[in-house]
């Protein structure tokens, strides 16, 4: 299954009473910086598979983000149609 970076959301806890259902537990992996100056590609291992999340960068500043930090990724449904 391929799920595109812009299609994955971070939080530290995991959240209800959200429309986003698909919620998996990851472990931030790294951070690169993207070719958007204003964004950054978070690298996340779920279990054994690997995931990018594409996030502001004041969006990772604010998570605090570091390697080995548990984190929820949250999956739009939509993004897993098709």
């Amino acid at each position: 299954m391929r799920i595109l970076a812009r299609d994955a959301s971070l939080a530290r806890t995991p959240h209800s009473g959200t429309s986003i259902l698909n919620t998996l537990p990851a472990v931030v992996v790294d951070s690169i910086d993207d070719t958007h100056p204003a964004l950054t590609l978070v690298k996340l291992r779920v279990g054994d598979s690997p995931l990018l999340a594409r996030l502001t960068r004041r969006s990772a500043h604010a998570l605090e983000l570091e390697p080995g930090q548990l984190v929820y990724v949250q999956i739009k449904a939509v993004a897993l149609i098709g």
